[in-house]
Formats: structure tokens, sequence, C-alpha cells
């Protein structure tokens, strides 16, 4: 049988109790009279639960709680959608063991690292491997020092057409004393990179321009069948190093093997070329 439904004025005594148990200003637990209420009003307004037993089963009827019991009882939880529902999750009892949460795994470096930051550390790696072979100064000094030469050099037909293709200033070029047969320059880049250049007879060999105000550095290795012909000759596979400053230019010469070579000429010994 269905329990009868709550009265008008029950149910607004009702939502008064519920209120004060559950809404934001909350005092019922100073109340047991109150609290008391709050449980009569809520077991009559609970619908009843159909008996899922085998009707033969005699059931043992639940013992009647006392008044005693009821005041301590906690309220009822309210729902968590219910407007001004303060929810208050139970303590774990004790001896039970609390899940950790979830920490994802840490991923290796290299994996947490965006492409641009990969990107910089393998320049980091690669330049560091270069700078060990580059000169600078803890190492050996340098076996020649080309200094400024305003009679050397020799500027052929082409020679402004390189300088643009290379995107030098033409106004900034200046001449160095030669190594061998090879006549050295220093300029600066439209951009104002800093640039070295490498002629023979009027027309360029090679040339490089650096920026962030490094100095240029650019490697001339002597190959099989190459034309120019040295005053001093030197063996296939020689590196000849020039790096640029302002107002110099050092000359690194090392042959296959790394043995530094005996005689070490620039044109400061000999004539300029005309």
């Amino acid at each position: 049988m269905d329990a009868p439904p709550l009265s008008p004025e029950r149910s607004i005594e009702l939502a008064a109790l519920r209120r004060r148990a559950y809404g934001p200003d909350a005092d019922i637990g100073l109340d047991p009279i109150a609290l008391q209420r709050l449980s009569e009003l809520e077991e009559l307004a609970r619908p009843p639960v159909e008996s899922r037993g085998d009707p033969a089963d005699p059931v043992d009827p639940a013992p009647a709680s006392s008044a005693e019991d009821d005041a301590l009882a906690p309220p009822a939880r309210p729902a968590r959608d219910a407007p001004g529902a303060r929810i208050v999750e139970p303590a774990p009892a004790a001896g039970t063991e609390v899940a950790s949460p979830v920490v994802p795994p840490d991923r290796p470096w290299w994996r947490r690292i965006p492409l641009w930051g990969a990107t910089a550390v393998v320049g980091i790696v690669l330049g560091a491997a270069i700078g060990f072979t580059w000169p600078n100064g803890d190492g050996p000094p340098p076996d020649v020092t080309l200094g400024v030469d305003p009679n050397g050099g020799e500027r052929g037909a082409g020679f402004t057409e390189n300088l643009d293709y290379w995107g030098v200033n033409p106004g900034t070029v200046v001449p160095h004393e030669g190594y061998d047969v090879i006549q050295v320059w220093t300029a600066l880049g439209i951009d104002e990179s800093r640039c070295l250049l490498l002629s023979h007879d009027g027309s360029f060999l090679s040339a490089t321009c650096t920026g962030a105000g490094l100095d240029p550095v650019l490697d001339f290795t002597i190959y099989d069948g190459l034309s120019l012909d040295l005053e001093t000759p030197l063996p296939v596979g020689t590196v000849i190093r020039f790096v640029g400053h302002e107002g110099s230019v050092d000359v690194w010469v090392r042959p296959p093997g790394g043995q530094v070579p005996e005689a070490i000429s620039s044109s400061a010994d000999r004539p300029s070329a005309s």
C-alpha cells in the first residue's frame, strides 16, 4: 500500500528544514528537534520500496528506530544538482588505501622538445663539433697573417658582377696581401654581414659572408686537376683556411695528415700584382 502524499503544510515544512540542512547557511546540526523532524518528513516523503523476496519466506520486520537514533542519524545526502547543495565526501575509513592520482609517465627529453627546440639542439651539437676544428685563441697561431694592401689584387671584367651575385657592397671592398697567387679581399654585404673573397687574375675563386658580427671563415681545398698553379705546390687534399678580421686575414695551411708545410709564402714577400 502506497504511503499518503505529504500535505501542503508538511511539504512547506520539509522544504524549510531541507534549506536548514543543505542550504548555504545550514544550522540544523545545532537543533536536534529540527533534525528529528527532518528525518520523519524525509521518511514520509520517501516512496515505498517493493519487496523482491519470496512471499513464502517470512521476513523479520526491521526494528523500529528510537527517537535518539533518529536524532543522531545524519541527514540524507541532497542531489548534486540541488540548488545551494554542499556535498562533503566522506573521509576514507582507517586502514583503507587511497589510490594516488594518476600521473602521466614522463616523456623522454627528445620527445618533450618542440620541433624548433630540436633543431636548435642539432645546431648546437653541430656547431660545437665544427668549433673544435676552427682556429681560436687556444689553438695554434696562424701560419700567415695578411695585412691590408691598397695596391693589391686585380679586378677583372666580371669582378663587379660577382660582387652583386654575393650581395657585396662594392664600396666596402678592401684588398689584402695575397697568399701565393691567391688574391684576398674583405668587404661588407648589403645586409651588413662580413665577407671574405678569394680571386686569381681578376676571376673569383670563392667567397663567403657571415652575419651576427662573426669572422668569416673560408676553406680552400687543393684538389686534383686544379687549374690554379701555386708557386709553392701543395699536395692534393691540403686545406687552406682563411679567417677574415677587420684589417687582416689569418691563414692556416693543413696538408693531409695535419702536418704544417715547411714553406709558407705570401705576396708580402714578392712584388704585388699590378
